[in-house]
């Protein structure tokens, strides 16, 4: 019934979640299901709900009641395959992208978590593929603009990447992922007060975005001394791919080897210890590298409190 309390509360959750306001909808939806227990798009969205809010397990709960409820709702199957993706269940995941594609296969939203999970599963090519054609349903879809500049970025194409950085928050001038991925191409480009500014305009829109969080943490450590050396090393190398990347790894250790055993041919041990010592000091800086950069991004989630009423 569209005059029912169940929908009009969960009517209301819709307008909360796609502003960013997830506590808010937790509540909304609490009520909704209050009203009607059995109310599979009650339970699928605040199984989205609890994804947001970095609670896996409660949202996988969420989307399997919903499921038992109507297995052939599109929601149901997009919250279980988001909730397999958050927990890394990558075959329930293609299972539930199968099924919620054979529902509603011209979905952009739905081939976007498809073109998420095909990148997660390593798929590059087949990821591609999705997001150009999520781009030809819809044109003018931020949030697939987005995609592929992120895309563009994993790529190292910084230039194109800039471009659909630019057509999405065209389309939407406050779109949250947008304005970081926005950050991200002036922080790969250096211009630091640039991806600040964006960085600081993403949380203002949502001071709780991992994303947002993510690039400010990238900007600091970019200006960090101990982490500004890894930060271009980790770029430089996730720029590469992951097949070019291996090679790169392959030949510097085959280079340090052979000067290695080069250093000791020629009489000079001391030259082959100091060789060694750096190379060894290499291995730990970046080993040690991306869990100083988690640790800043975790100080910067804990820097964020919320009032509870939010």
């Amino acid at each position: 019934m569209t005059d029912s309390p169940s929908f009009q509360w969960r009517g209301y959750a819709q307008m909360q979640l796609a502003r960013g306001d997830h506590r808010g909808a937790l509540e909304t939806l609490r009520r909704a299901l209050a009203e009607d227990p059995e109310d599979p798009e009650a339970h699928a969205l605040l199984s989205l709900v609890l994804l947001a809010l970095k609670r896996p397990h409660a949202a996988e709960h969420e989307a399997g009641l919903a499921l038992s409820l109507e297995a052939l709702l599109p929601l149901a199957h997009y919250a279980a395959a988001s909730a397999a993706l958050a927990r890394r269940r990558f075959k329930d995941a293609g299972q539930h992208i199968k099924n919620l594609l054979e529902l509603e296969p011209d979905d952009t939203q739905n081939l976007l978590l498809q073109a998420r999970f095909l990148g997660l599963t390593g798929k590059k090519d087949g990821k591609r593929e999705v997001l150009q054609r999520a781009h030809a349903l819809s044109p003018d879809d931020p949030a697939t603009l987005v995609a592929l500049g992120e895309d563009a970025l994993e790529r190292g194409d910084v230039k194109h990447a800039m471009q659909w950085a630019r057509d999405a928050l065209s389309a939407w001038p406050e779109f949250q992922d947008g304005l970081v991925l926005m950050g991200q191409v002036y922080l790969r480009q250096g211009r630091i007060e640039d991806a600040r500014e964006h960085a600081l305009w993403a949380l203002r829109q949502d001071a709780t975005d991992e994303g947002s969080l993510r690039l400010l943490a990238g900007i600091k450590a970019r200006q960090s001394r101990l982490l500004g050396l890894w930060w271009r090393y980790s770029m430089f190398m996730g720029s590469l791919g992951d097949s070019k990347s291996t090679l790169v790894l392959l030949g510097a250790f085959v280079a340090y080897r052979f000067a290695t055993l080069a250093a000791k041919d020629l009489g000079q041990p001391g030259l082959a210890g100091i060789i060694q010592l750096v190379w060894l000091g290499l291995a730990v800086y970046t080993w040690v590298g991306p869990a100083l950069f988690q640790r800043m991004v975790r100080q910067e989630l804990a820097s964020v409190r919320l009032d509870p009423r939010f």
